[in-house]
């Protein structure tokens, strides 16, 4: 891999149907999850995207906005191809593409050092974990794949993450929890339901990470 910067995406095109709201633009602390989710990958990638796919196509100062590849909310992977279709039209010199979550607001601070310290080869998937579980997309993507991404779009109807995953090749790496004072808290927590951004304001607090 290059040692500049890789590219970033954050996926912030769901549909948010729990929630019964845009969640990119829930807030924490006056900020917006995207706005936060911004924050914290651009201090690790460069330069820095933002897949939608409503109308509303809003991003923070300085990020590309890039539209959902499909009709309809695809799932993250739409996200990554519109992320992955951007760079390759555009002569990105990178060889590999981290995308996160708009609604996980505490992911870590390491997290581009961590995947990218793994040293992928060209075609290779690096994924987060912790706790036991994949977190598809937290993962480095390489540029490479663009093509074959495309044409998984184009001949099915499967918009599986794990499934595009599982056809390449792909490993994982291990992130811990994060101490507070009522216990352990997931870096790669979510927020899908009114009570789970509760849940992450707490959190915040806790954490100093408001």
């Amino acid at each position: 891999m290059s040692p500049a910067l890789p590219p970033a995406v954050i996926l912030a095109g769901g549909a948010s149907q729990r929630m019964g709201t845009d969640k990119a633009m829930l807030e924490i602390d006056g900020e917006t999850l995207l706005a936060r989710a911004h924050r914290q990958i651009a201090l690790q990638a460069s330069p820095v995207l933002v897949s939608r796919h409503g109308a509303d196509m809003r991003a923070p100062p300085g990020a590309i906005v890039v539209r959902d590849i499909g009709t309809d909310h695809e799932g993250p992977l739409a996200g990554i191809l519109a992320a992955l279709d951007h760079l390759t039209r555009n002569d990105s010199p990178a060889t590999h593409m981290i995308s996160v979550a708009v609604d996980t607001p505490f992911f870590p601070a390491d997290l581009v050092a961590r995947l990218t310290e793994a040293r992928p080869a060209e075609n290779e998937i690096v994924l987060a974990q912790s706790e036991g579980r994949v977190h598809p997309v937290f993962a480095l993507w390489p540029l490479a794949l663009h093509d074959d991404l495309t044409r998984w779009f184009a001949t099915g109807s499967n918009r599986r993450l794990m499934d595009f995953v599982k056809a390449h090749p792909h490993r994982t790496v291990d992130f811990s929890t994060v101490a507070t004072p009522e216990g352990a808290v997931d870096p790669f927590f979510n927020i899908n339901t009114p009570q789970d951004l509760d849940t992450a304001r707490q959190i915040a607090k806790l954490t100093g990470n408001a």
